[in-house]
């Protein structure tokens, strides 16, 4: 029978940094699932050629390769850019009063096609510009 060797360490390694990362998560970033492929590559390519250096090199220059170069590509293309969409996208938004508001009744703004109710801390009259500072439901909390 074989004796254990160094590229089956690292095949082992490897295998370990993968599941590893099944347990942390997201938090390491994919890197712990390279990394262990780039060690169990470097196994295989010890164990073909029968050299427990050269998997090791390989493992290391491949593991290298990854963070230097590969690690950036990697990220910018798993990462999520988020936009604001629908109503979140009406905070900060400045436009015009269409029905006069009240501190103690609502009245009406027009954010580009459509009318929202809006409701304000004092009066607004209409025409006047305000902001949206938030969101409550179907109202919009306004302030001049």
């Amino acid at each position: 029978m074989e004796q254990f060797s160094a590229n089956w360490a690292l095949v082992f390694l490897g295998l370990g940094a993968i599941l590893l990362e099944l347990f942390v998560g997201v938090e390491t970033g994919f890197d712990l699932v390279l990394i262990g492929i780039s060690l169990m590559l470097g196994g295989g390519v010890g164990n073909l050629t029968g050299n427990w250096e050269i998997g090791v090199g390989f493992s290391i220059l491949s593991a290298f390769a990854y963070i230097f170069f590969g690690r950036k590509i990697i990220k910018s293309r798993l990462s999520i850019i988020t936009q604001k969409t629908n109503v979140d996208g009406l905070v900060g938004k400045t436009t015009l009063v269409i029905k006069d508001i009240s501190k103690h009744k609502a009245g009406q703004i027009k954010i580009g096609s459509e009318i929202w109710r809006a409701e304000a801390d004092n009066d607004i009259k209409k025409g006047e510009k305000v902001k949206v500072e938030s969101i409550e439901g179907v109202t919009l909390k306004v302030v001049k």
